[in-house]
């Protein structure tokens, strides 16, 4: 296991200490000496890594910790038929959703 492994579950555990505690997050990383920026920012980067996205050929996989998912348009019948019916759905969260048509 890794130090950034290491680093990142003793995040998470200190995340689900604060989620049981009656503290606001404020309060509990004071109690425990912590920066307040850096535990929004492992609460962000650990939940965004635990969200599952689609992966190729539509298949659900555990997102590895980036935002991206890669497209081959290569793998298209041909190139006309990427022209003319290239879209992209991005689901944002909340109720909102980008839609990008090309054609």
């Amino acid at each position: 296991m890794s130090a950034a492994d290491d680093r990142a579950e003793g995040w998470q555990r200190l995340l689900r200490e604060q989620e049981e505690s009656p503290l606001s997050v404020r309060q509990f990383c004071a109690g425990k000496g912590l920066s307040l920026p850096q535990f929004y920012y492992w609460r962000r980067r650990l939940r965004t890594s635990e969200q599952t996205v689609a992966g190729p050929e539509g298949a659900l996989c555990k997102d590895p910790g980036t935002a991206f998912v890669e497209l081959d348009l290569r793998q298209a019948r041909s190139p006309k038929s990427i022209a003319a019916a290239l879209e992209i759905c991005l689901d944002l969260g909340a109720g909102c959703t980008l839609t990008i048509r090309r054609g």
